[in-house]
């Protein structure tokens, strides 16, 4: 199908007539039978009966990032995938609007997740390759938006948000910023002369120190306890140039340090074990912590705090941390600790882990008793050992 076909096709969903069309499949989660997409197509074009079908199904995927703007939502599975959710892109927003952005283009804009959110605090357009995706950007966030090659024609507002493809045309992920599409040098060249501008990035790309100016910002979001991209700030949308930034979306908390580990401790653990926000972690501030929490990472590279203390976090630390109390360490051996657990009262327990020490869905279905009380049981590799920890959280102070 061509390009112009396939548009075709989707413009066609638009229309009242598809309405019927759409609420036959709304709520499908895969492709339907054969026998019902031969019902459909004698009333509907095939290429029509196809789109409305990816349609529905990404509308489903769709609602738990847009929640019930999923319902109206035009967008296509890989779209949803790699938009950025409402609480994130308003985060995002919120510091273009903070800066006096009045003006703004989003770059390779996808199906407008950002775009939706940009409009509403500056005039906004966007700019894609994918005359579908255009089209779809282009109804979601109810403003102009071009088909074009971004290196070719970038728009002229002074403030500009990019979002470079972070997989490949076969639909593999990229981990270089060199590899992305367009690559990150072509960006920041081509918005070099920008007031401010943002190049959104996958959260596990790891920039090296020449790929972004000294007086850039690089900023990791989470949102619910899960890591969700990192942003390259620059210009007059920096608000900490030269560090690392921290934000937790869903709260509106940030934190932002120079990049630095935690002391280590002696590989093992503590009374009290602290699991950081993922954003946290990921912009390597939790030397920013331990200090004021007389704590140490149980092992290096580990990622999780550890003190002798059992007593809940200031409120300005509690929400970047769980708080679990070290109940018992036992040797990481499913008999032993399930034993253990079914002498106190274990019911459903939950397994967590790091750096594949083990398969938590396996553990949790050997630990698993007939019990009525839940338990948390972190499996970690500390130094040569691997323990097992059983927990009990902390509720915030």
């Amino acid at each position: 199908m061509t390009e112009t076909s396939a548009l075709s096709a989707w413009e066609s969903l638009a229309s009242p007539a598809a309405l019927p069309l759409l609420d036959a499949l709304r709520g499908i989660d895969s492709t339907p039978s054969a026998a019902v997409i031969e019902r459909l197509r004698r009333t509907w074009p095939s290429e029509t009966v196809n789109a409305a079908i990816e349609l529905s199904i990404a509308r489903l995927r769709a609602r738990p990032k847009f929640a019930a703007r999923s319902e109206t939502l035009w967008c296509d599975r890989s779209g949803v995938e790699m938009s950025s959710s409402p609480a994130t892109a308003r985060w995002k927003a919120a510091r273009f609007q903070a800066a006096g952005a009045l003006r703004i283009d989003d770059l390779c804009t996808g199906i407008g997740g950002d775009l939706m959110e940009l409009a509403r605090v500056a005039e906004a357009s966007g700019v894609d390759l994918d005359p579908l995706r255009a089209w779809m950007a282009a109804r979601n966030a109810g403003v102009s938006v071009r088909t074009a090659d971004v290196l070719q024609e970038p728009g002229t507002a002074p403030f500009a948000h990019a979002d470079p493809a972070r997989r490949s045309f076969g639909g593999n992920r990229i981990f270089r910023a060199a590899d992305l599409l367009p690559a990150l040098e072509a960006l920041r060249e081509l918005l070099r002369e920008r007031i401010g501008y943002a190049i959104k990035l996958g959260p596990g790309m790891d920039l090296e120190a020449s790929e972004h100016a000294p007086g850039d910002e690089l900023e990791f979001i989470s949102e619910s306890g899960r890591l969700l991209q990192q942003v390259l700030w620059s210009g007059a949308l920096v608000r900490t140039a030269g560090t690392n930034t921290a934000s937790r979306a869903c709260s509106g908390a940030s934190v932002s340090g120079t990049p630095g580990d935690a002391p280590t401790g002696e590989s093992r653990m503590l009374r009290m074990l602290l699991v950081p926000d993922p954003a946290l972690e990921r912009a390597k501030l939790l030397g920013l912590f331990a200090d004021r929490l007389n704590a140490v990472d149980a092992a290096p590279g580990l990622g999780i705090l550890t003190k002798d203390e059992i007593t809940p976090l200031p409120s300005d630390c509690a929400e970047w941390f769980e708080q679990f109390e070290v109940i018992e360490e036992l040797p990481a051996r499913e008999q032993s600790v399930a034993a253990w657990l079914a002498e106190r009262d274990a019911g459903i327990v939950t397994v967590r882990t790091r750096g594949a020490a083990c398969d938590p869905d396996a553990w949790q279905k050997a630990l698993r008793g007939p019990g009525n009380t839940p338990w948390t049981v972190f499996v970690l590799r500390l130094g040569l050992r691997r323990m097992a920890y059983a927990v009990r959280r902390v509720a915030p102070g």
